[in-house]
């Protein structure tokens, strides 16, 4: 007795028979074809497909299959299902393999039905030969019938068909299970399972395509992965110098399917969705276009990327030009740390603002948390390569062999790992912008003479690699360190100290400025709790003086992380003395001085010695923790 099996997968549904015996019978075939018998007891998917295949003209006497592309033809076609074809082909491979022997056939269709791939095992291969079956064939019901493939095809859902149920003569000694390839939504493919008949099991055909189809999709999306990768990479090799933060990236792989979108592409695209106009993938058939938007002009600049002479995506560079008419003007830090009322903290920003306008180095000093990253990226803002790329890297954070291919990138082979296509590095990918590498004092001596050479040549060599690629990129470097001191001690090298300390920028710690607490306190705390979402809280001026007279030897990182554990912890919209003092876990003089060794063992007994946790609170990488704790012989 044949049962039928109904289940989901592949993202549709799909209807099988479990059996060894034929599903239909010669006698009902030749009732039909022959007698024109349309009251026959057969599965309705079959009874339709078999009068569709009558009405459309098919011979069912056909003995082969009877349409081809021409070799030309099925080049362009499998072309354009390189990626579908590379991740089918090892497991279709796989299948054959461990399939060998059992004359079993396995077929790829995109999605217009034409098949683009197959593999055969030599018991299987004459039967094929004798039928047609080809590359290149196009199997959809008006050209080969009704099968278990042309109707998967046409229904986009799996469909198994027994041998008696094909229309045509040239394909009932098979049986076969077909199963459509989704991905994301998508249908790009077709697999399907094909065995000599008869007396098949037609639920082990089934459960074969299956898994196939979907091991094909998650290889596909696997590659996709891969080939975003090589689209970004492309993006930053060839066309950083063309783009700023306002330019619209939006890029499309070979189907149409998006690898790639940044935030102004995003909001280009809601403008036009909200006016109806033009969609994402009308815009990726354009050659290049110019289109007025709410008053503004968009400038559309497609390109194609290649890999190997092969189409790889499609990139899509949207620009603003309605801003090119207007005035110019630079973009102002909003940052209280810059609008200070402290006069020795007010000559270093207006310092730092001169420095900017040149592209020499800047060496940016500084306690530990006073804000050097904030003023790199002050200076960049204030410069003319403001509209380019800004990269920052913190020399203690990664051990050395990433800090040296973060830094100068690699070639494909360098070193094991390695992608396959290699990588480009911060100083290259930061080209015409600048870069900041805090804590420079922790970098090798070894790469310190590496990185001399890139300023002194403005050039880099990528790792395993023997070409020199020219650079134009700003270096801003900082420390909490005494270089001078590490320079006599033979830690530092003083060439590189000189060339990197063109400008000195000193950022004062926060306890000497007293002016500016009030500002930074309410500016970092209003922050976050529009983040988290709550009410304003206001302090009282008893507050404000306890935690001002504190030493803060965190400085502004080690006051952030004190205004978020007050957000967040503190349910009053009022913050007092009382809860100064609580918080700042004093119980005695809130002026009491704490040094950096008692603060850092003072978040190491909080923390329970968890060292990641105590290095998250202090806002610093792990390794620097350990070499403090090191230093101050803390245990």
């Amino acid at each position: 007795m044949l049962g039928r099996v109904k289940g989901k997968t592949c993202d549709c549904e799909y209807i099988a028979y479990v059996g060894g015996e034929l599903i239909v019978s010669d006698i009902k075939w030749k009732q039909f074809v022959i007698d024109g018998r349309t009251d026959i007891d057969i599965r309705k998917e079959v009874l339709q497909s078999w009068n569709r295949c009558k009405s459309l003209g098919v011979s069912h006497e056909r003995t082969e299959v009877f349409s081809y592309l021409s070799p030309d033809e099925v080049d362009r076609r499998r072309k354009e299902n390189h990626e579908l074809i590379v991740a089918a082909r090892p497991i279709m491979e796989e299948l054959r393999k461990r399939l060998k022997g059992g004359g079993y056939l396995l077929l790829l269709a995109d999605t217009d039905g034409y098949l683009v791939e197959m593999a055969t095992d030599k018991k299987s291969q004459k039967l094929a030969d004798q039928s047609g079956i080809f590359v290149g064939a196009r199997w959809t019901e008006e050209n080969v019938g009704s099968t278990g493939l042309s109707i998967a095809i046409r229904t986009r859902s799996s469909f198994v068909t027994s041998g008696s149920e094909h229309y045509c003569l040239a394909l009932r000694s098979w049986d076969c299970s077909a199963c459509p390839i989704i991905v994301q939504g998508k249908h790009i493919g077709t697999f399907d399972v094909c065995r000599m008949g008869p007396k098949n099991d037609l639920k082990e055909l089934y459960t074969l395509a299956a898994a196939g189809a979907q091991a094909i999709s998650a290889r596909y999306q696997f590659n996709k992965v891969k080939i975003k990768e090589q689209v970004l990479s492309h993006i930053l090799a060839d066309y950083v110098p063309k783009i700023n933060d306002r330019t619209g990236i939006l890029s499309f792989d070979n189907l149409g399917v998006e690898l790639y979108k940044n935030n102004p592409a995003e909001a280009f695209l809601e403008r036009l969705n909200e006016r109806g106009e033009t969609s994402a993938q009308h815009l990726r058939e354009l050659i290049s276009t110019e289109l007025e938007l709410g008053g503004n002009k968009y400038f559309i600049d497609r390109k194609e990327l290649a890999l190997e002479g092969r189409p790889l995506a499609t990139v899509l560079l949207i620009e603003d030009r309605s801003r090119e008419t207007a005035p110019q003007t630079k973009k102002k830090s909003e940052n209280p740390l810059f609008h200070s009322k402290n006069p020795v903290f007010r000559k270093t920003v207006q310092m730092a603002k001169k420095a900017s306008k040149s592209d020499a180095c800047i060496l940016i000093n500084g306690e530990s948390g006073v804000g050097k990253d904030f003023m790199a990226r002050f200076i960049h803002h204030q410069s003319n390569r403001s509209i380019y790329p800004y990269t920052a890297l913190n020399c203690a954070a990664l051990p050395r062999e990433l800090i040296t291919s973060e830094l100068f990138g690699y070639e494909s082979g360098a070193f094991t790992g390695a992608k396959q296509k290699g990588q480009m590095g911060k100083i290259e990918a930061s080209n015409n912008g600048t870069i900041f590498l805090d804590e420079i004092g922790d970098l090798p001596l070894d790469l310190q003479a590496t990185l001399l050479r890139a300023l002194e040549e403005k050039q880099i060599v990528r790792i395993g690699g023997n070409r020199p690629v020219p650079i134009n990129v700003r270096f801003l470097a900082a420390t909490n360190k005494n270089l001078k001191q590490l320079v006599e001690q033979g830690e530092f090298r003083e060439d590189l100290y000189y060339r990197l300390n063109v400008f000195n920028v000193k950022i004062p710690p926060l306890r000497e400025r007293t002016e500016d607490f009030e500002m930074i306190l309410t500016h970092i705390t209003n922050e976050i709790c529009k983040k988290a979402q709550r009410q304003a809280i206001t302090f009282t001026q008893e507050a404000i003086d306890a935690l001002r007279s504190y030493s803060w030897p965190g400085n502004i990182r080690e006051l952030r992380n004190m205004a978020e554990r007050i957000v967040y912890l503190h349910d009053e919209d009022t913050f007092d003395l009382l809860h100064a003092h609580e918080f700042l876990m004093l119980d005695e003089d809130p002026k009491e001085e704490v040094n950096e060794k008692e603060y850092i063992s003072h978040v190491l007994r909080e923390a329970g010695g968890n060292r990641s946790k105590a290095a998250k609170e202090i806002g610093i990488s792990r390794s620097a923790l350990y070499r403090k704790i090191e230093k101050y012989n803390l245990q």
